[in-house]
């Protein structure tokens, strides 16, 4: 994999419409300290919607597939300083940040350049934002948790798709499935709001719903490859996985019955958009509501 350093001016991308924009309470930004990703050969790799998204077409070079180039933003954490401490009071006090949508913010490089952590250092000098949420598959975001606890404001969101991990090394490997339940765990352990996002929904075992009940979660969101792809599955019809027939990812009703099974189980279980939109503003206290149940088809 080729590994570019650059400077940026910004790092912060405002959400006016698109998945995560989505109600019940929408992000007002993303965050990404790295444009690609390192996992872009792995498992997730096969489907990432990222592929397809203007700021990986504009920065890749010819011949550069998804996960051959990744760039770091060597000044992302100076540039995030100055940018919220240029924002009023009332204008952080809104901020709702979603860390990161194209790449993952522990990818395998930062274990050596450390943006992400150099970033989260930045947060926990500003205490009034409304929401940040670290999303990741990446076993290395242990080595953060403590930081991360600090921050009030933040949740740990850990992409866990199925519970059989040789459906994902016929993928392409890729975070072992039980150092991301053990990263659960921890932040639970510490007190850290934490979620599970099975984005997308992958075969499973009839063992699946228990195993994500008692993992330690405060609440779960289910989502596959057509409500997921923020394209009605044309994305993923385009990438490597589109072209696999081993399974039928089209088919929506697996993530439909996970989904039923969690809500009738009193799980706090939400669905694709309105969950990853779903975790309530810090003024109001009571749980976000919750989608009607969905039918099975």
């Amino acid at each position: 994999m080729k590994v570019e350093e650059r400077e940026v001016k910004s790092v912060l991308t405002e959400q006016k419409n698109g998945f995560l924009a989505t109600a019940p309470y929408p992000y007002t930004h993303t965050l990404s300290a790295y444009t690609g990703c390192g996992f872009g050969k792995t498992s997730c790799g096969t489907y990432c919607y990222a592929q397809f998204m203007p700021n990986w077409i504009h920065f890749a070079q010819e011949g550069t597939g998804w996960g051959g180039l990744v760039s770091a933003k060597t000044n992302a954490p100076q540039v995030l300083e100055q940018t919220l401490s240029g924002f009023s009071l009332s204008k952080r006090s809104s901020l709702r940040i979603f860390m990161s949508s194209t790449t993952d913010p522990y990818q395998p490089l930062e274990a050596k350049y450390q943006l992400t952590q150099h970033c989260l250092k930045i947060f926990q000098q500003f205490t009034d934002l409304d929401l940040l949420v670290i999303q990741t598959r990446s076993p290395l975001a242990m080595r953060d948790l403590e930081l991360m606890r600090q921050i009030q404001y933040a949740w740990l969101s850990v992409t866990i798709e199925t519970d059989q991990q040789a459906i994902l090394t016929r993928m392409g490997g890729g975070s072992l499935l039980t150092k991301r339940f053990e990263l659960i765990q921890q932040a639970a352990a510490l007190g850290m709001p934490c979620q599970i996002v099975i984005s997308p929904c992958l075969p499973y075992t009839p063992a699946f719903a228990d195993i994500l009940v008692n993992s330690g979660a405060r609440r779960i969101v289910v989502d596959n490859f057509v409500a997921g792809d923020g394209s009605g599955g044309n994305r993923t019809a385009r990438s490597p996985l589109g072209k696999e027939n081993w399974f039928d990812w089209r088919d929506e009703q697996p993530s439909l019955t996970l989904f039923n099974i969690l809500k009738a189980r009193g799980t706090d279980v939400s669905w694709s958009a309105e969950g990853f939109c779903g975790i309530p503003p810090r003024q109001r206290l009571p749980s976000a509501a919750q989608p009607e149940q969905l039918k099975l088809l």
